[in-house]
């Protein structure tokens, strides 16, 4: 039997997104005859969870490393977790000798440079799953300067783990077109998306507690999922809601999740956009109950963000079978995706009226809504549904 080592910092029992994913991934690799091994940090995202150095889950055996846990908030604490967890994990591997093959994320930007050290002094052969571009997603961001030292030693690090991965998996045609610029012969890339397993979700918002206790039963819910962080336009959304007020009274805009950008939607909030709604990270049952209450859901990425990142939660949505509205660059995965197959509508920053029309236009033609949804849910399950996606990595790590 095979046994992969996949490499990351978090994994179960965290579910935000790269947890998440990487545990179905692991979950369904063992289904398929796998042996999988995590090596992982013995912290949670949000430092409150106390994890065992050892368990076992659904086939999956979870090793975890000892790291520091300084706050996330503070950008020191983060870096020096970051430094703590990648020189730990350089030691275990050392001591590590029972796996055929590494699957590596590329966040903490440097743990794909320890699976690179690892092939250098064991020969053993990594896979490199890319969900964020390095450093440049930083430069764009404002974390670090391009002509910066930081930036120049992260890029050299990393351009090694690209030359000497078997293979680099990215999650769109638009990250591909990143690194072929950077010089990434074609035949290195494999494109494998994000995925979501399909939903069960109840069609009455009458019995949804989520939308019953903040009374929006009766109103037309677009709603963001997930982190409100620096890489989504958020401003973009704040002025749709603030313009929606007196042209669609009934529209209610909710944000459930947490990030660097949440401030934002509390200030606007304070001054007067009464149609926002903020809740806090909703998971499981409860989470289903958010995806289950929406009529629309909306997506965002930061301009000259494009090809850096794809948001993951746009799966969920799909699999829920709703309009999408991505507010994006053409050329965007997720905002090709959805113009080009007509699951919603597909913004530029600040097209604030094209998007107020098609919500408008949304909520008075039926048949129009029916045949989007229909569409949305024939999308996803031709080419989004976890087991469909799950399996290419299968084929690919085997």
């Amino acid at each position: 039997m095979k046994k992969i080592l996949i490499l990351s910092e978090f994994f179960y029992p965290d579910k935000s997104s790269t947890p998440k994913v990487l545990t179905e991934l692991a979950e369904d690799l063992v289904n398929n005859g796998l042996e999988v091994e995590v090596i992982c940090s013995n912290h949670s995202y949000k430092g409150s969870l106390k994890l065992s150095k050892k368990e076992t889950v659904n086939g999956i055996k979870i090793s975890r490393i000892n790291s520091s846990n300084f706050s996330r908030d503070s950008k020191l604490g983060r870096i020096i977790n970051y430094m703590s967890f990648t020189a730990n994990l350089f030691v275990k591997l050392l001591f590590s000798n029972k796996y055929d093959s590494i699957l590596v994320v590329s966040n903490p930007p440097l743990i794909p440079f320890i699976a690179y050290l690892n092939k250098l002094i064991k020969n053993k052969p990594y896979y490199y799953l890319v969900h964020d571009v390095y450093p440049d997603i930083a430069v764009e961001v404002g974390a670090i300067k391009k002509d910066s030292m930081p930036y120049k030693l992260m890029n050299n690090i990393n351009q090694l783990a690209i030359k000497n991965t078997e293979k680099l998996i990215v999650l769109g045609k638009d990250m591909k077109d990143i690194f072929l610029k950077k010089g990434v012969e074609e035949q290195s890339i494999k494109i494998i998306t994000n995925w979501s397993k399909k939903y069960e979700l109840s069609l009455e918002k009458t019995d949804n507690a989520f939308y019953k206790e903040r009374e929006l039963i009766s109103t037309l819910n677009i709603v963001y999922t997930g982190n409100i962080g620096r890489f989504h336009d958020i401003e973009t959304i704040v002025e749709i809601a603030k313009v929606s007020m007196k042209d669609l009274p009934n529209v209610r805009f909710i944000f459930v999740g947490d990030g660097f950008k949440r401030p934002e939607l509390e200030q606007a909030i304070k001054n007067g956009t009464s149609n926002i709604i903020i809740s806090d990270y909703q998971y499981d049952d409860s989470y289903l109950d958010v995806l289950s209450g929406a009529d629309l859901f909306i997506s965002t990425l930061s301009p000259r963000i494009k090809g850096l990142g794809v948001p993951s939660k746009t799966y969920s949505y799909l699999a829920a079978g709703k309009p999408i509205i991505a507010i994006m660059e053409k050329g965007t995965e997720i905002g090709d995706l959805v113009e080009n197959e007509n699951l919603g509508i597909r913004a530029d920053s600040m097209e604030v009226g094209k998007v107020i029309e098609f919500i408008k236009d949304i909520s008075l033609d039926t048949i129009k809504l029916k045949a989007i949804e229909d569409k949305v849910k024939k999308v996803f399950l031709e080419r989004y549904e976890r087991q469909k996606v799950t399996d290419e990595f299968y084929h690919l790590l085997k």
